[in-house]
C-alpha cells in the first residue's frame, strides 16, 4: 500500500474549512481589496491541501503571474511522479458564471509555462461550455473546481488519529482501507466480510470520496447504517445509507425498503441509498411510487465494488470529485424500475 502522508491536526482542518466558509459567504465585498483577501483565504485552504499531496506551494508575482496565481511543485517519489501544478483563482460576484474562454486562456498560459497540471478555482460556478472543454483530448491535466469541490477535497483529508480516539479506532480504519482495496481488486472478497466489517468499509469509502460521514452504532441505529453529508450547489445536504450483507445470501424484500424510506421521510433527509450485496426479491419494488424511486436508490454488489474502485483512485490522487458530489452516491444505481 502507498505510504501514508502526515495527518492534519483538527485545528488545521478547521482552519481550512473556515477559509472555505469565508469564501463561500460572499461577505468580502468587491474590488481589488476583496480579491486580495479572497486570495489570502484561498492560500490558507490550498497550501495544506496540496502539502498533503506532496506539493510545495508558492504565490506568483502579481505583475508577471502569466495568468496563474499559485505554482506548486512535487518531487518524484515512490508514490508520485514529479509534477508542476499551476492554480488560477477567479473571485466574482455571486451569480457570475465562468465561461469557456477563461478555461482556454488558462490552458494557453499553462502550455506556455510548461505546466503539467492546472486547476481553475472559482467562488461561483462554471458554464456548461466551460466544463465541456474537459471532455476533449488535452495536452495537460485540467481541473475545474468550485467551492463545493474544494470543500469535498478538504473533507477527504485524514485528521491525526492521536486526536480522534483510541489506537483501536486507528486500526479499524486501516483495516477498512485494506478491505476497500481488496474489494476493488477482487469482488469475491465481499463474501469473506462480516456485516459490520462492510459497514465500516462503506463508511471509510464515502469519507475518502469527500463526504462527511457518521457510522451509526451496530445496535439502535435508527434504521440507517451510515449518514452522509455534502454540499450541493452551496447547500448542505444529507443522505442515509442502509447496507444488507446477509451471510445466508438472502435477497432483500419490499418490507425492508419501505421501512428505510419511512426513516428518510420521517427525518427529512434529502435521499437514501440501499445497498444489498445479494440483490432484491422480484417484487421488492412493487409498492414504491415514482416519487419514492426518485428519493431512494438501490445498488447491489456491483455498486459496492464501483465505490471501492473510485475510492482507490481517490487515494492515489488520480480522481477528482464531480461538480455534484451526490452524483457519486447515485451513479450506477437504479430507482426500483
Amino acid at each position: 500500500m502507498p505510504e501514508e502522508t502526515d495527518s492534519l491536526k483538527p485545528e488545521e482542518k478547521d482552519k481550512i474549512l473556515s477559509a472555505i466558509s469565508r469564501l463561500r459567504s460572499g461577505d468580502l465585498g468587491a474590488g481589488p481589496r476583496a480579491a486580495r483577501e479572497a486570495e489570502a483565504l484561498l492560500m490558507e485552504a490550498l497550501e495544506p491541501l496540496l502539502r498533503e499531496d506532496g506539493y510545495e506551494v508558492t504565490r506568483t508575482p502579481m505583475t508577471r503571474d502569466g495568468g496563474l496565481d499559485f505554482l506548486a511543485t512535487r518531487q518524484a517519489s515512490a508514490d508520485h511522479q514529479a509534477q508542476t501544478l499551476g492554480i488560477a483563482f477567479k473571485y466574482y460576484r455571486q451569480g457570475h458564471a465562468v465561461a469557456a474562454e477563461h478555461v482556454r486562456a488558462l490552458i494557453g498560459a499553462a502550455l506556455i509555462q510548461a505546466i503539467d497540471r492546472v486547476i481553475l478555482l472559482i467562488n461561483t460556478r462554471f458554464t456548461q461550455a466551460a466544463r465541456e472543454i474537459l471532455q476533449r483530448d488535452l495536452p495537460l491535466q485540467v481541473e475545474l473546481l468550485d467551492l463545493d469541490a474544494l470543500q469535498a477535497w478538504a473533507a477527504r483529508l485524514d485528521v491525526d488519529q492521536e486526536f480522534l480516539g483510541t489506537e483501536i479506532h486507528s486500526i479499524l480504519r486501516a483495516v477498512s482501507r485494506e478491505f476497500a482495496r481488496l474489494i476493488a481488486q477482487d469482488p469475491r472478497a465481499l463474501d469473506h466480510l462480516e456485516w459490520r466489517d462492510l459497514e465500516r468499509t462503506i463508511a471509510e469509502v464515502f469519507e475518502g470520496l469527500g463526504f462527511s460521514v457518521t457510522l451509526t452504532p451496530p445496535a439502535k441505529d435508527g434504521g440507517k447504517d451510515v449518514v452522509l453529508g455534502c454540499y450541493v450547489q452551496g447547500r448542505q445536504t444529507e443522505y442515509f445509507v442502509e447496507i444488507k450483507h446477509w451471510r445466508s445470501r438472502s435477497r432483500v424484500g419490499g418490507g425492508a425498503l419501505r421501512d428505510f424510506l419511512n426513516v428518510i421521510v420521517r427525518e427529512g433527509r434529502d435521499g437514501g441509498l440501499f445497498l444489498s450485496t445479494y440483490g432484491y426479491c422480484d417484487n421488492a419494488f412493487e409498492q414504491l411510487t415514482e416519487i419514492d424511486r426518485q428519493r431512494l436508490r438501490f445498488g447491489d454488489d456491483e455498486k459496492i465494488v464501483a465505490l471501492c474502485r473510485t475510492y482507490v483512485k481517490a487515494r492515489s490522487g488520480i480522481w477528482s470529485p464531480p461538480e455534484n458530489l451526490a452524483d457519486v452516491l447515485y451513479e450506477g444505481t437504479v430507482g426500483g424500475t
